[in-house]
């Protein structure tokens, strides 16, 4: 078989184990890996056999690369260029997987892509729901054994909440009583993770794909009213949202208590040392390499130990941008990674790119998702993936034309 023939089946065989390899609790460097081969792939395809996607699809799909533009700038001011190209090279994806669709999105079966995304969260979730029944009275300790022995309960919460809407829009379309079945499987699965801010996206979730699918005032009524008692019932039942959420009550006020270092009284540190040195760096940040030392810095002046001894990142995506790369570049980077997208979600009325950008929005509100590779690699895997298929759409129409 000739290269020329094998390219494609290789595109979507390699783009399988990345998705497997990124939702399976497997070791990070394998899908590094896959990436480094679509990479190959890529590259071949353009240079060597010429048999590329330039009249199918357009340059603007770099337009996602604009972050990892600004991180390479942002170490112009940075002193610790070790780590500050450290992080550039763990945001490559923001280079590889642009030039990937760029170069192989002719090839590339979206809809397979979706399904084994969908195939290989459940296996992971099977587990995490034996966990969850083993440990349910545990409380606390089920959360951590998640983090522990699948991975950060945030990002598995956040990859079930994706699969959610995948397969409520796919049931909309098909109306397959499968994907309402894992539509409920995977929101169950999102909740289980007792993960705060998931759990708050889930039940806006559930809200709205509820209330857009009932035309009645009635079912809509009643569609409130079972998610209210839902979310009451989780809340006073699940051992480990009732210690999590139990954390504001500790607080005499909402700010940073030196003495609590759990969580909630955590997060404020996180952001009042963040927001300290935002003001100080507030128009070119940091610099790439400088955020997280600078921030040490300001752990150890507010007597927070664990935020200088663990070297806490802010938690906070929009901060962490912002400190980087100040108020002119990081504003252009956030425009990039979630305005963009939003912008052509609404534009294209494509709910599934509109439903993994809020998703994303709203983890981002308290993760720095895109300070860890499975964070980054499965934004831009995703957003590429959905803007891609939205340019060759468009494409194609004109075309037709």
């Amino acid at each position: 078989m000739s290269i020329r023939k094998l390219i494609p089946q290789l595109t979507n065989f390699f783009l399988i184990l990345f998705i497997l390899f990124t939702v399976l609790p497997v070791k990070l460097n394998y899908s590094s890996i896959t990436i480094v081969i679509l990479v190959i792939l890529s590259l071949v395809n353009l240079l060597i056999l010429k048999n590329n996607s330039f009249k199918r699809l357009k340059y603007s799909i770099f337009s996602i690369s604009i972050p990892i533009v600004i991180y390479a700038l942002g170490l112009i001011n940075s002193t610790n260029i070790d780590y500050g190209l450290g992080f550039v090279s763990k945001n490559a994806s923001f280079l590889a997987f642009p030039l990937i669709f760029f170069s192989l999105s002719k090839y590339i079966n979206k809809d397979l892509l979706f399904k084994f995304y969908l195939l290989g969260l459940f296996v992971t979730n099977l587990y995490l729901l034996y966990l969850f029944v083993y440990y349910f009275n545990f409380g606390l300790r089920f959360y951590k054994i998640v983090t522990i022995d699948v991975y950060h309960s945030t990002y598995l919460g956040m990859y079930s909440l994706f699969a959610y809407w995948i397969c409520f829009i796919f049931y909309n379309k098909n109306n397959s009583k499968v994907y309402l079945f894992l539509a409920i499987f995977f929101f169950l699965s999102a909740v289980v993770t007792s993960a705060r801010i998931i759990f708050l996206l889930s039940i806006l979730s559930a809200g709205v794909s509820l209330m857009s699918t009932t035309k009645s005032d009635g079912k809509r009524f009643a569609a409130l009213v079972l998610i209210a008692l839902f979310s009451t019932t989780a809340l006073i039942n699940i051992p480990s949202y009732k210690q999590k959420f139990n954390q504001f009550l500790e607080l005499d006020t909402l700010s940073f208590d030196k003495n609590n270092y759990r969580s909630i009284s955590s997060r404020f540190g996180k952001l009042e040392a963040s927001l300290n040195v935002l003001k100080d760096n507030i128009w070119i940040g940091t610099g790439t390499g400088d955020a997280k030392d600078k921030l040490v810095e300001e752990y150890k002046k507010m007597n927070f130990t664990m935020g200088y001894k663990r070297k806490y990142n802010p938690h906070n995506q929009y901060l962490d941008n912002l400190i980087r790369n100040g108020i002119i570049g990081g504003i252009i980077s956030l425009f990039a990674i979630y305005l963009l997208p939003f912008y052509i979600s609404i534009r294209n009325k494509d709910k599934l790119l509109l439903a993994f950008t809020i998703i994303v929005a709203g983890v981002s509100l308290t993760e720095s998702i895109l300070d860890t590779h499975k964070g980054i690699t499965f934004y831009v895997f995703f957003v590429t993936l959905m803007l891609s298929s939205i340019i060759q759409d468009k494409l194609t129409f004109s075309r037709c034309k």
